[in-house]
């Protein structure tokens, strides 16, 4: 029973940190040729970036409906800033962000949606 018991609590874990590693999706572009992109939020904590609340990585994934896939090896490294006047910086450039739109068209929207609107429990 023992044996079962520590069975299950490793596959458990095991399952709970495979979910952990996944990117929450924050954006996906459709495009006309059936291109489907996906950002991807890898990481996000603190950051002492002055001007900056927090520092993220972001993962690319490309799909088609013909079944290729691309996913990009690397992690796209931004800064996001919640108070006013919110913003996203990448590779050194600021980007001001729509606080009170819905999302979708502007993927430095969504990201700033889910690093600083993240439902807190």
């Amino acid at each position: 029973m023992r044996a079962f018991v520590f069975t299950l609590a490793v596959g458990v874990l095991s399952a709970l940190s495979a979910v952990a590693s996944e990117p929450l999706i924050f954006h996906t572009a459709h495009f006309d040729d059936d291109t489907v992109v996906n950002l991807g939020l890898v990481s996000n904590h603190a950051t002492d970036q002055a001007g900056y609340d927090y520092d993220v990585l972001i993962s690319l994934s490309q799909g088609h409906a013909s079944g290729s896939a691309y996913i990009d090896p690397g992690k796209h490294r931004a800064f996001v800033k919640c108070s006013d006047p919110a913003k996203v910086s990448v590779r050194g450039i600021d980007y001001p962000v729509r606080t009170s739109d819905a999302g979708g068209d502007d993927w430095k929207d969504d990201l700033w949606r889910a690093v600083c609107m993240a439902p807190v429990s």
